[in-house]
């Protein structure tokens, strides 16, 4: 099983792919403003899939460097620390690698890899929908699970 996460210091949302099937998944959004108690919210928010699932791999969406704030960074390192304690392994990818999903490179390739994702797991369609008609992206970070942890499995496409 690979645990696939995508967040930011708001939203944090996960993916649970096994045999190239979608397991679990979930968006949770944290409003509070940032501190170190929000921070150890966000990985406990993480402790009920080690314990239920036996994850095997963990794959991280995360932004460029240039587009990290140190909030972003320090939620990032917590995270691994909290998987590597546990002896699991943590891989991170950046949106770049998520053109593997996007052959034909069009100008919104946001829309195009939920497109392809939702084709892949129609039970995900709901949530394309609603993004579709959202003014700020909400569950694009859904998506971006999914496909970082499609990406982490041995056969990705």
């Amino acid at each position: 099983m690979v645990l696939g996460i995508s967040t930011n210091t708001r939203l944090v949302s996960f993916a649970i792919i096994s045999q190239n099937n979608l397991v679990e998944h979930c968006s949770t959004l944290h409003k509070s403003s940032w501190s170190p108690a929000k921070r150890d919210s966000i990985i406990a928010s993480l402790e009920p899939c080690v314990r239920q699932y036996c994850i095997k791999r963990v794959a991280m969406s995360i932004p460029h460097a240039y587009h990290q704030t140190p909030a972003q960074k320090e939620l990032t390192d917590a995270i691994a620390a909290f998987f590597q304690s546990r002896q699991i392994p943590v891989c991170t990818k950046t949106p770049a690698a998520f053109g593997a999903f996007c052959p034909e490179r069009k100008k919104k390739r946001k829309e195009e890899l939920m497109h392809t994702l939702v084709q892949r797991f129609p039970e995900l369609e709901p949530y394309y929908r609603k993004e579709l008609r959202n003014k700020k992206r909400y569950y694009f970070k859904l998506f971006e699970a999914v496909a970082v942890a499609l990406l982490a499995q041995p056969s990705v496409l």
